[in-house]
């Protein structure tokens, strides 16, 4: 990563916002409760912070991005041919019949998001998890960015910038127009008239209630529905009294996974889809295999690299962290060979122990922050079943202003990747102080912008000094 751009001038007008910048948090504040960007019904912090990076930044992380997505498209691929791949995913029952529907259209990866940390390397950034269910912020990120550049102090840091790159994920019809192109791909080139957002019990988030709202104001019909309320009759698809085209699945796989132990109540829509007479996004693989974890120790376990190329290996080895599935009895490391078992509770402190399917963190355990005991204990609990151990990556941090004195304090930040139909869409980001950078865990948010064109940086506008402590030259997210 070459580094922040203009940070020096976001720490001069931090320091020289007197008593301005703690009314303008404030406020906004305010006005993020009272339109309602709410998450588990609580108002979540939302800092006065924008990171800028160069276009050549953006531009390699547009590019692996892409790569890696079409990556993910092949790990489908294989899954369908390799039944070694297949027994390695631990899909079984319903989940398996699921995975076997052919979704329709070409791409079965439509709307997803990549969960990274930016590093000091040339690696860029490292892939925590792939998000290819349902993934949030679809909606929100382009009210949340809209959000920042109306706070006076940010307005006027931003006016004085180079132009920045209008990304798909700043406009809140970009999630509707793939829904739409993806329809179009479905039906041989016929208009989307209806969608079904799928609920657990009609349970709408904001953001649902938002989509539902764009739908409407862009003339397709839409509701809220529970998957087991749908009717299936005479080749069409009903939730009420509406014929459905087109089900955007938004209940995550670890809530939609519970649902398949009663196979009778999804009846309907499983026909339906089989059928091909709706249009289910995202696909069920999608959903149940590169969405999975296992997904992320697949890419990194050296038995399936023989189905990847020499330039998809480099890009796998740049971006993806060592993960390893908790199965087997020896490893091989650094050219020794290791009792698995033995070497993930020796190795703790560089490890996170991983569920296949979770949200929010919840499913996330982290070495660091864990006993040595119940490390342990959590390994043998979990060997044999759908976890993965994954190689610890230190989140990056940077300097957010905080109220009391007009001062900067360090957060961990990530930087999220939104990708619709297999091309990058921009940035979102969370901040915390804790180490599961998670808005659902204590986080808040941020915006992450790239100037248009890195031609408009000026060499004046170079950083003099380092944002961390000021004294040293280090021009990378923090000083050591």
């Amino acid at each position: 990563m070459q580094r922040f751009l203009y940070e020096q001038d976001y720490k001069y007008m931090v320091e020289r916002s007197g008593g301005c910048l703690e009314e303008e948090i404030r406020e906004l504040e305010g006005k993020l409760e009272d339109n309602g960007y709410i998450y588990r019904n609580k108002p979540f912090k939302l800092y006065p912070r924008v990171v800028i990076l160069s276009s050549s930044d953006r531009e390699l992380i547009r590019n692996d991005s892409e790569k890696l997505i079409d990556i993910l498209e092949k790990v489908i691929r294989i899954y369908e041919k390799d039944e070694i791949t297949q027994h390695y995913f631990m899909l079984e029952g319903l989940a398996a019949k699921l995975v076997a529907i052919k979704p329709g259209y070409k791409r079965n990866i439509r709307i997803s998001r990549f969960d990274t940390y930016l590093v000091n390397s040339g690696d860029v950034f490292k892939v925590l998890e792939n998000n290819t269910d349902c993934p949030a912020g679809v909606i929100f990120t382009s009210r949340v960015n809209e959000v920042l550049r109306q706070i006076p102090s940010l307005s006027s840091y931003i006016k004085k910038l180079p132009p920045l790159h209008e990304e798909g994920i700043h406009k809140p019809d970009s999630f509707i127009n793939e829904l739409i192109s993806t329809f179009y791909e479905f039906s041989n080139g016929s208009k989307l008239r209806s969608v079904a957002i799928l609920q657990v019990n009609n349970n709408a988030s904001l953001e649902v209630k938002e989509m539902v709202k764009l739908l409407h104001e862009t003339g397709i019909q839409s509701v809220v529905a529970d998957p087991r309320n749908l009717k299936y009759q005479d080749g069409k698809l009903y939730a009420g009294h509406l014929q459905i085209e087109l089900l955007w699945n938004k209940i995550n796989t670890v809530d939609f996974a519970p649902l398949l132990t009663e196979p009778e109540k999804l009846t309907d829509l499983i026909s339906a889809c089989m059928d091909q007479t709706v249009c289910h996004v995202n696909s069920f693989q999608a959903r149940f295999i590169t969405e999975s974890k296992l997904c992320m120790s697949y890419l990194s376990e050296p038995d399936f690299r023989k189905h990847f190329t020499k330039d998809e290996i480099s890009l796998l080895d740049k971006h993806i962290p060592w993960a390893r599935k908790l199965s087997g009895v020896y490893e091989n490391h650094n050219g020794e060979t290791w009792n698995k078992r033995e070497y993930i509770k020796l190795n703790r402190e560089k490890l996170v122990l991983k569920t296949a399917y979770d949200i929010r963190g919840e499913g996330v355990d982290i070495g660091l922050s864990t006993s040595q005991e119940q490390w342990e204990k959590l390994i043998d609990q979990s060997w044999d079943g759908p976890y993965i151990v994954q190689e610890l990556v230190t989140a990056p941090e940077i300097q957010v202003p905080i109220e009391k004195n007009n001062a900067l304090t360090s957060k961990k930040f990530s930087a999220d990747f939104f990708m619709f139909g297999g091309l990058f869409q921009g940035f979102g980001s969370k901040l915390s102080d804790e180490l599961k950078v998670n808005v659902f865990q204590g986080g808040s948010k941020q915006a992450i912008f790239s100037i248009r064109d890195s031609a408009e940086f000026s060499k004046d506008n170079e950083i003099s000094g380092c944002i961390s402590c000021g004294k040293c030259s280090s021009s990378t997210i923090t000083c050591s």
